[in-house]
């Protein structure tokens, strides 16, 4: 059993902290942005959006800036050693095991870059739409709002994969999101 005795600091606590909430209140909040955009559910659900889009800015800063904690050097979500390992995580998987995985690493990596990726492109999404508005040609909002929304429904897959991994390790023994509270 590999000991996940890292521990993150709290710049990267509070980044992970403000990228669950705003995203996923953003996420809960989607429905009421159906109105016009002086309605309130419309501004709840954009300026929940664009605290997103700050917190995900402070991510991919300190992914690019080398923290430590939180860099993405040493991390290629996209290499072949990386689906490799997932590979072999599936696998042990399937046998009723636990993968155990340094950070970053084979399919718990692969979720976590999936989960970056896909709430970078809400944020960028949706911060132009409500930049853009309607002062723009209506077939370039409306293709953006499509990829929002095909952004939108891939949503709940991220969440049951990274909620559904923390519970699999709480089971197991390894209560992994205490580390996100403990100091």
């Amino acid at each position: 059993m590999v000991e996940h005795t890292h521990s993150y600091p709290t710049y990267a606590k509070a980044i992970h902290l403000g990228i669950a909430v705003f995203g996923i209140t953003a996420f809960l909040t989607g429905e009421w942005a159906e109105g016009s955009a002086e309605s309130l559910g419309y501004l709840a659900h954009a300026y929940l959006g664009l605290s997103l889009a700050a917190f995900m800015l402070l991510r991919i800063s300190a992914g690019l800036s080398g923290q430590q904690a939180l860099s993405f050097r040493g991390w290629s979500p996209f290499s072949r050693r990386q689906w490799g390992l997932a590979l072999e995580d599936l696998r042990t998987l399937l046998r009723l095991g636990v993968p155990e995985r340094g950070p970053h690493q084979g399919l718990s990596g692969i979720t976590q870059a999936f989960g970056l990726i896909l709430f970078a492109w809400m944020a960028i999404s949706g911060t132009a739409l409500f930049v853009l508005g309607s002062g723009v040609d209506s077939s370039i909002f409306e293709f953006i709002e499509e990829t929002h929304e095909v952004g939108e429904s891939l949503i709940p897959l991220y969440l049951a994969l990274h909620v559904g991994a923390v519970i699999l390790h709480t089971l197991s023994g390894e209560a992994i999101w205490k580390k996100m509270f403990n100091r």
